[in-house]
């Protein structure tokens, strides 16, 4: 590590995602911020699959404040969408953030899931 006083105030480096998951009603809603991508996939993928486990009524991916989205963080998207579609669970995506959102439309991903604004859309939108 350098001692040179001006990287002190450099943010550290871990952990470039973070995780929240919240259960409201029989919804559980993902929070995810920060990066997605190979480095940090597997951290995604435990706690969507986590969430996934209780066989929720909707399982809602908030992506707001995901600021690096790359081709493997929608392969975990993917991957989920179809792992919460055989457990008859649907999954939507609230509110991705700008980076995000630009990923999917590039790819044509964009139509592979329902994206709502807000969390309470999505699961008045869904009944629960």
């Amino acid at each position: 590590m350098s001692t040179n006083p001006s990287h002190s105030d450099l943010p550290m480096p871990a952990p470039e995602l973070k995780t929240d998951t919240i259960r409201i009603g029989g919804a559980v809603v993902c929070v995810l911020s920060g990066d997605l991508y190979l480095g940090t996939a597997a951290v995604g993928d435990r706690t969507l699959r986590e969430a996934l486990d209780p066989v929720p009524d909707l399982l809602a991916i908030d992506l707001n404040a995901v600021e690096l989205f790359t081709a493997d963080g929608l392969n975990l998207l993917l991957a989920l969408r179809d792992s919460a579609h055989a457990e008859g669970v649907p999954l939507v995506l609230v509110s991705p953030s700008r980076g995000v959102r630009q990923v999917l439309e590039m790819t044509g991903a964009v139509d592979a899931f329902t994206v709502y604004d807000t969390v309470e859309e999505a699961i008045a939108r869904h009944g629960h």
